[in-house]
């Protein structure tokens, strides 16, 4: 009898002992998996947090993917209320109900949600080399608060993903290099920047809404670009970061993996060039479009320049800016539109740069209603002055306002060759050098004048068909009084005052003309 109590209670023992290690077990346990983040906050704003994860190990070890560097961590349970510290000591709480996670560290808010794959507590091959990186930045230069909550940092550490099209670096602080902290001027404008780097040791340089074709090169940690106008940028590429001076702006630029809209023009690379005519917005029948396409290359062939005609449906797919005249830029300097120097525009190229090549684009945003001519290259921009760009817009966008694309387009490579045959003759467009306009400045004014003299006239004789001057003053006398049948008065003085006010420009109908920091003539508005 004793002997079976013995058995029975260490029987007993036995049980309790396994139910307790389970329970403690699960508790360890119960949160264990990857999660990863779906809403980042900082301050109230929100911004793309892609790529950023929290791994729980069943052992209480851990890590976190923040800004684009990895953290192992100690992570507890204790019921609903989830805490952690990391490697470096900080320290992180909230709350983990079911599959979700909700975390403030380091003055972030995140969201977490369970991958139910990977409850295994180990991150998927795939997942490893984009979250740790092959060559993670170095502790000297990692931060831990981004300065643009923008950027999306779960890219590996390489120059430029090959069959993707160009990485691409978004602006995340810019400041005076003379005085660090100083303002940089209106960050609406520039908090667009951008570098992009296409494998071939070229890209583009989007600044203050311009877009520079660039040179870029890296030895080490040392990364340097030169851009088409021979500006340089000098810094450091480490991991994911780009810092260094252009000018007198000191910047910090942060790997994303999102591609830029205007890439999505073409299938190929950015360097590889478009087509002249392209027709996203698909307003142009198939054979008008391949005649324009016949009509440009000639035009190239004959001039050597690049005419390019490019619709699209709206801007705000093709530009993260929605400035037209910006999206103009990111076209011509991404996809290096133009022809280089020849003998026959030797006289007016001035720049050695190979990127600086002679184009005339015409970009029309379909939706919005908004058009854009950019001249570029140094041929281009004296072939092409104000007046040259205006008398396209002169031809092209009454048509635009009636959406008669075909005749649009038309009339804008017929415009684009009559600037381009004065040119050729080594001369400017200009009201003196255009024979139609000048005939017209002359003889459309001339005529206005003869037929409002003419109507003038008209008017007199009709109102006085029916009176005949009188012989004598008796004429006008009835018995006792005298009746006048016209009176008139005369004022042999007038004095008037007048407060000169000027107007305002418009940016609505046809638009203004500016030139661009790149070095572009633009002329862009509404149609």
């Amino acid at each position: 009898m004793r002997t079976i109590r013995r058995r029975m209670a260490v029987l007993f023992a036995a049980v309790l002992a396994l139910v307790f290690s389970s329970v403690l077990y699960a508790s360890d346990t119960e949160g264990s998996g990857r999660y990863d983040a779906v809403s980042c906050e900082k301050d109230g704003s929100g911004y793309q947090c892609d790529g950023e994860y929290l791994l729980l190990n069943r052992d209480g070890s851990g890590e976190i993917l923040f800004n684009g560097t990895t953290y192992a961590l100690k992570w507890k349970l204790d019921q609903n209320t989830l805490t952690f510290t990391d490697e470096d000591g900080e320290e992180a709480s909230g709350t983990l109900e079911g599959n979700t996670a909700n975390i403030r560290y380091l003055d972030y808010d995140y969201v977490f949600i369970r991958d139910d794959s990977s409850l295994t507590g180990t991150i998927d091959e795939g997942a490893e080399e984009v979250g740790a990186g092959e060559a993670p930045a170095s502790s000297d230069n990692t931060q831990k608060e981004p300065e643009n909550s923008d950027i999306a940092a779960d890219v590996t550490d390489s120059a430029a993903p090959s069959g993707e099209g160009p990485a691409v670096y978004i602006v995340m602080n810019r400041e005076d290099a003379g005085t660090p902290g100083n303002s940089s001027g209106d960050e609406s404008v520039w908090k667009y920047d951008y570098i992009a780097l296409n494998e071939d040791g070229s890209g583009v340089f989007l600044y203050n809404m311009a877009a520079y074709g660039i040179r870029w090169s890296r030895e080490g940690d040392s990364f340097s670009f030169t851009d088409h106008r021979g500006n340089e940028f000098t810094g450091q590429m480490n991991g994911y970061r780009i810092n260094g001076v252009y000018g007198k702006y000191r910047y910090t630029f942060g790997l994303t993996d999102s591609t830029l809209p205007a890439y999505t023009l073409s299938p190929g690379d950015w360097g590889k060039g478009l087509p002249y005519v392209v027709d996203e917005a698909d307003v142009l029948p198939d054979a008008k479009e391949e005649q324009f396409l016949r009509e440009a290359e000639e035009l190239a062939s004959e001039y050597d320049v690049g005419v390019y005609m490019i619709f699209v449906r709206s801007r705000d797919v093709y530009t993260w800016s929605g400035d037209i005249s910006t999206l103009s830029e990111e076209i011509r300097a991404g996809y290096s539109l133009g022809i280089g120097s020849t003998e026959k525009k030797a006289k007016h190229e001035t720049n050695p740069n190979g990127d600086w090549k002679d184009s005339i684009l015409l970009t029309v945003a379909v939706n919005e209603r908004k058009y854009d001519i950019c001249a570029s290259g140094d041929y281009v921009n004296w072939a092409f002055p104000t007046y040259g760009r205006e008398k396209i817009r002169d031809a092209s966008v009454d048509d635009l306002h009636e959406n008669d694309w075909v005749d649009a387009a038309g009339d804008y490579l017929a415009a684009a060759r009559k600037v381009l045959s004065v040119a050729a003759k080594g001369k400017q467009i200009s009201f003196r050098n255009d024979t139609t306009g000048r005939l017209i400045g002359i003889f459309v004014p001339v005529i206005l004048a003869l037929l409002f003299g003419y109507g003038i006239t008209a008017v007199l004789r009709s109102s006085m068909q029916n009176t005949q001057k009188a012989k004598n003053a008796a004429s006008y006398i009835a018995g006792d009084k005298v009746n006048f049948t016209r009176r008139e008065d005369r004022y042999i003085r007038t004095l008037v005052s007048r407060t000169y006010s000027p107007k305002e420009k418009s940016s609505g109908g046809g638009g203004g003309s500016f030139s661009s920091s790149s070095g572009s003539g633009h002329t862009s508005g509404s149609f």
